[in-house]
């Protein structure tokens, strides 16, 4: 199977159906990129390499908390195939990466993930939500001066991109649960840092991920 094969419209209309009051926090540009990105063989995925993962976020998911998970994106990718599919908890992908071949940040396994998963996703219609943001977004390692042979893609989550207190309180929501690595990215500290003097922030610490 090749990325021309793929009805790219069509996979991200199936993410964005029934995300309700969470559509504005869905993006597009993984889908709308990848229009443009030069053809390849898709790689066949393996799933279910964290399922058991996924198991033990459920746990904390509840009537007025808020999950938020904040781990690398084939991780985010396969826990929103497992959420939606056997838990019927359907998976916000605050995902805006720009999808180019010689960008610093965005694989073909990647895409190959995101596609394969895209396909098995079924439709479900519910009130309960999860939100994934891709740790992976920006490296703070890189030095983008001293590397001219990549397009810098990076990116970092603003305030269209996170619910603010007003938000999650009209909607039932007076907790939120961050699930992520050891150190929290800082442009997700800023939000929860602002966020928490209104709702109760707690903060989980994902093991296995450096």
């Amino acid at each position: 199977m090749y990325l021309k094969d793929i009805d790219l419209r069509e996979l991200y209309r199936k993410w964005k159906k029934n995300l309700k009051q969470f559509r504005g926090f869905y993006r597009s540009t993984p889908f709308v990129t990848l229009q443009d990105y030069d053809d390849f063989k898709l790689k066949w995925c393996e799933q279910g390499k964290y399922d058991e993962l996924a198991e033990n976020i459920l746990l904390h998911i509840n009537e007025g908390t808020l999950c938020i998970v904040d781990l690398p994106f084939d991780v985010i990718i396969d826990i929103a195939l497992v959420f939606n599919n056997k838990y019927r908890i359907k998976p916000v992908l605050n995902i805006n990466m720009f999808f180019n071949e010689h960008g610093i940040i965005g694989t073909e396994d990647n895409i190959s993930k995101l596609i394969n998963n895209s396909l098995m996703i079924e439709d479900i219609n519910t009130d309960k939500f999860i939100m994934l943001y891709d740790y992976d977004r920006y490296d703070d390692s890189i030095d983008v001066k001293k590397i001219y042979d990549k397009l810098n893609n990076q990116y970092g989550i603003g305030d269209d991109d996170f619910p603010h207190a007003s938000f999650l309180k009209r909607f039932g929501y007076g907790k939120v649960s961050v699930f992520t690595k050891k150190v929290v990215k800082e442009d997700m500290k800023i939000q929860l840092d602002y966020l928490q003097k209104e709702i109760e922030v707690k903060i989980e610490e994902v093991e296995g991920f450096e």
